[in-house]
């Protein structure tokens, strides 16, 4: 059979799948559910994760007239579903050939993926023209932006890379091609007269914007052979043998324009005309700036309208700002980033006509900046907050700042386009988009303004493309296309994994224009001294036993990892893992939500005891955990000390009350914080730092210290890290340093080092260590604790429920069964549904199969019966064939007794919490009906799980994936119901529709439950 039948592009599913449904699998596939693509004797085979984290196994086949025959464990019915079209998907990717002759290798890669993409993953129609010259739509199915949008690509020819497309990559990225040309192309193959119209070419002559180098692009001239003499004539002026444009640009590009405007034979390409205007621009931009950069100089600190005298750098960094227009200030945490953003705001609305500044940054610093806009400028403000009635009239209002937090901006981006119009966007905190795969980046890249000022003291803090994402909202220009900029500065090994960076002195010429940094030494005579300390601290047996098995699940997972990308639901049961992992290093409590104290906690009070008791010092106390800062509050009000406590539940409006109570109440000694107070507060009062945990990231922990060590901190700052010894959590520290060298090198201006490596420590110790265990040294302190002395009584396995005797056996062999069953519940537990026999050996049906289970069905077998396992998925599947399976004849010697569960107290509280959230409905009262709703739901789903306690909804998402998804006791249905609940209970305002819509899908899972 031709394997080419499988090689299903859009059109050819569009033709057996409906659109929903081809997008869905299209997801599937990007979201890495697909698992073991192969194609064995005109069969291909797959397993696909589904968004529950189930696994199903699918066969496709093709009949003679090449037809697609599909069975799926998901559906009886021998019907297309998702799991099949990512499964093309996948096939598609690893086996569809594709004719890049000529390209060098990371030209090639960059063009094979937009070839990829193009041929599955875009629709394309005609508007004018034909195949060889025209016009033509192209609608991505997921884009990459997350918004859905439609493109016009221009072909001007079939065989040559001078087409063009309004899209955004095709502007930046350099080749000459993108996904929507490449759809079009494909589709233009298929077509029985291609090979005419690519015979004929294009109709006319034309000039277009080609890019012969990584660096810069060059107008280039395609004639006919057939030119008029007169239009040759005409363009022997500007284009030289080569058909290179020889004029200056962007004066001799305009002149030109105009002589051969009107002409029917030739066509001047949209591209042309946008780079040349681009040149114009540029040219314009770099005059003015000088100019601006001039005036705010001379005033020596002081600017019209500004209430505050500057100092020198900051009136550096306020001429950068608005002489560029566009820049990014990455000034070291506590230079006053803020007042030079507002400054040049200010300077912008008084000379260069700015109306309206649009500030996004983070919801706890939205109060923040209205006081100093208010402090430092006499002009108007609005925050911008409510639901979205009140939302659009605030957009409306009269005033010169307008203020949101970054959430809004998904919410509101047509508003802000339409109906506020910033002229200048000013982005807070801007590594909040340091991903540009996010939505939130893609989202606030929309966001239409003349000028933009990206301020963050930490641009790059894990990867150069956290860099290059905030950099493509300044000018996408300055580092070029993503595939380009990795090309040039990163150092690879042979299987493509970053190893080092390079070129890091190219990299610093490259971001100078717009980038400016400024580090504490400039203020070093203002601030004083500080002490940083670590504190090894020993973890109790509890601690090391959940710590211990923490990391050997995360083992298992990274071993699978070595082989293959994680699927989604790996991914988050590695993440949960590793997130235990932690938290065992700060208090068992956190896991187990029993365990009472820690040595960490006992650490605390000691230096509480000597810091603020006995010295009546201030101190602030962070962990990323929020249970960890009740167990630390429960500890400072118990030794007599006042105390106030900030987490992402506290509302924004409240934290301003917070920070008053501890820098103006003396009685109030320790402001304990998670993260969510690692950004915009400034406590000077405290003289002391204590870091309960180490971040994953270095720029949280400077974040955190930049709380009292900034500018107005008059006393020497103490600051410590606890870690606990031989820990997960000492990795993490030593991955650190190896940031901190890549951001040092790249950021700050007197860098010199030109090569950055990445140790094998730093990059794969994660995947590579936790593959392979841990080392020697450390083998004692992750294994499992030593069995406990069990008495005679409890010695003896469990007996099974029931056993009868296997076939093809005689009664004899009952006891090696019944030993062998007895094994196989000691392997197993409580997973196991049934074993069945059949011909001297036995099978294991188990919820749901995990990495590890065959080895477990090996160690029992060596007991005598041959065991083998699978998952009860895999059994009814089996059990379709009826008497065609080979498993037909089994008999079942074991099924697990389903005994009456107690009662939980959980469910009677969960029954409570939604009575009382559907009373204030009735009484039209939505205050607090979201929180007493997504309480309610996780309140069932824990009472289900047997836990006697649900966690904080913060904690509620790692929960669901790590502990309840895996046993396959929720519906998809159920698990997306109760994350919605647990989101929309984090958000500020939910819509009456949405809150009365959740309380009736609440409703009926809880009574269905009971």
């Amino acid at each position: 059979m031709d394997n080419d039948i499988y090689l299903y592009d859009t059109d050819r599913l569009h033709a057996i799948a409906s659109e929903d449904l081809v997008k869905q699998g299209l997801r599937y596939f990007n979201d890495n559910r697909v698992i073991g693509v192969r194609l064995e004797e005109g069969r291909l085979t797959a397993q696909v994760e589904d968004e529950n984290g189930e696994q199903y196994w699918l066969e496709l086949a093709a009949d003679a007239d090449g037809n697609l025959l599909v069975g799926c464990d998901c559906h009886p019915e021998a019907t297309v579903c998702v799991h099949a079209v990512a499964a093309l998907y996948a096939y598609a990717d690893q086996f569809a050939t594709i004719d890049t002759t000529g390209l060098d290798s990371a030209v090639d890669e960059a063009i094979q993926e937009r070839v990829k993409k193009g041929r599955n993953e875009v629709r394309v129609k005609l508007l004018s023209g034909n195949l060889g010259f025209g016009i033509w739509q192209a609608t991505s199915l997921v884009s990459a932006t997350h918004w859905q949008r439609s493109y016009q690509v221009q072909i001007r020819s079939l065989d040559q890379r001078v087409n063009y497309c309004t899209c955004p990559d095709l502007a930046s990225n350099r080749l000459g091609t993108c996904k929507h040309i490449e759809a079009v192309l494909h589709h233009a193959r298929k077509q029985p007269h291609y090979q005419r119209l690519k015979d004929a070419g294009c109709p006319l002559s034309f000039v277009y914007l080609a890019w012969e180098s990584a660096t810069r692009p060059v107008l280039k001239l395609q004639r006919r052979a057939d030119m008029a003499e007169d239009l040759a004539v005409l363009l022997a002026e500007f284009f030289d043998e080569q058909d290179r444009f020889s004029g200056r640009l962007p004066e001799d590009f305009f002149r030109c324009s105009q002589l051969v405007y009107g002409r029917d034979d030739f066509l001047l390409g949209d591209d042309t005309v946008r780079y040349a205007q681009q040149c114009a621009e540029d040219a314009a931009q770099a005059l003015r700036g000088q100019d601006i950069t001039r005036q705010i100089q001379q005033g020596n600190g002081v600017l019209p309208g500004l209430k505050v005298k500057l100092f020198p750098y900051q009136v550096d960094g306020v001429a950068f700002l608005a002489s560029r227009g566009r820049a990014l200030l990455a000034d070291d945490m506590g230079l006053g980033k803020t007042l030079q953003a507002i400054a040049a705001g200010s300077w912008l609305a008084e000379h260069e006509g700015v109306k309206r500044i649009l500030v996004v940054c983070p919801a706890s610093l939205k109060h923040q900046w209205a006081r100093e806009i208010a402090k430092f400028t006499g002009l108007s403000t609005q925050i911008v907050s409510g639901g979205p009635e009140q939302r659009g009239v605030q957009y409306r209002a009269d005033a010169s700042f307008f203020i949101l937090n970054y959430e809004l901006v998904l919410r509101d981006l047509s508003l802000i386009g339409e109906a506020l119009k910033p002229d200048l966007l000013i982005l807070d905190e801007a590594q909040r988009i340091k991903n540009w795969r996010t939505k939130l980046a893609s989202t606030v890249k929309l966001i239409p303004a003349r000028y933009v000022f990206v301020l963050s003291g930490t641009p790059l803090e894990n990867r150069l493309e956290d860099l290059y994402s905030l950099l493509q909202l300044v000018d996408a220009r300055v580092l070029g296309p993503l595939w380009r900029c990795l090309l040039d500065f990163h150092v690879t090994d042979e299987r493509g994994k970053v190893i080092g960076y390079r070129n890091l002195s190219e990299l610093r010429r490259r971001i100078a224009p717009v980038l400016l940094r400024r580090d504490r030494k400039l203020v070093a005579d203002q601030l004083p001294d500080r002490t940083e300390v670590t504190l090894d601290i020993a973890m109790n047996d509890k601690q090391q036993e959940l710590h211990g098995s923490a990391l050997t699940a995360a083992g298992q997972l990274a071993q699978i990892a070595k082989r293959r990308p994680l699927t989604p639901g790996e991914s988050n049961r590695l993440l949960a893992a590793l997130q235990q992992a932690r938290m065992a290093c700060n208090a068992a409590g956190l896991v187990d939500k029993e365990t009472v104290g820690s040595p960490k906690l006992d650490e605390l009070a000691r230096l509480l005891e000597e810091l603020c008791l006995q010295s009546n010092r201030k101190a602030v106390v962070f962990s990323q955990w929020a249970l960890m800062t009740e167990m630390v509050e429960s500890l400072v009000r118990g030794m007599g000390l006042g105390c106030v406590r900030l987490h992402g539940g506290v509302p924004s409006n409240r934290r301003g009350e917070l920070m008053e109570r501890f820098r103006g109440d003396d009685s109030v000694q320790v402001f304990i914080s998670t993260d969510a107070g690692a950004t915009g507060l400034n406590l000077q009062e405290a003289t002391v730092l204590i870091n309960l945990d180490m971040p994953w990231n270095p720029a949280i922990l400077d974040q955190r210290i930049a709380r009292i060590h900034r500018l107005g901190q008059k006393h020497k700052v103490q600051i410590f890290i606890l870690l606990a010894e031989d820990s997960y959590e000492q990795r993490v520290a030593q991955l650190v340093k190896g940031k901190r060298d890549l951001f040092d090198n790249v950021i700050e201006p007197d860098a010199s080092e030109d090569v950055v490596g990445l140790t094998k420590k730093m990059l794969e110790t994660l995947i590579d260590d936790l593959a392979g265990g841990p080392p020697a040294d450390d083998a004692a302190r992750v294994e499992t604790p030593e069995p406990r002395a069990v008495p005679e009584t409890e010695a003896e396995p469990p007996r099974p429920a029931a056993v009868h005797v296997p076939l093809e056996t005689g009664a004899d062999d009952e006891d090696s069964v019944r030993l062998a069953v007895a094994g196989i519940q000691t392997a197993f537990g409580s997973r196991i549904e049934r074993v069945l026999a059949k011909a001297g050996g036995l099978l294991v049906v188990v919820e749901s199969w995990r990495e590890g289970d065959e080895e477990a069905a090996e160690n029992v077998s060596d007991g005598g019966l041959p065991v083998a396992v699978i998952d009860r998925r895999t059994w009814r599947s089996l059990q379709r064939l009826g008497s065609a399976s080979p498993l037909a004849e089994t008999r079942a010697v074991y099924e697990a007794a389903a005994e009456p569960a107690p009662v939980n107290p959980l469910h009677e509280t969960a029954l409570q919490k939604l009575r009382s959230a559907q009373v204030l409905l009735e009484q039209q009262c939505t205050a607090g009906v979201m929180d007493l709703l997504a309480l309610a739901l996780l309140d069932k789903v824990a009472a289900l799980a047997g836990a006697d306690r649900a966690p904080p909804p913060n904690e509620a998402a790692i929960w669901l994936y790590a502990d309840i998804v895996p046993r396959a006791s929720l519906t998809a249905e159920q698990v997306a119901l109760i994350v919605q609940a647990v989101s929309l209970s984090l958000s500020p305002w939910v819509p009456e529709p949405l809150l009365r819509q959740v309380a009736a899908d609440a409703e009926r899972f809880i009574d269905a439950a009971t």
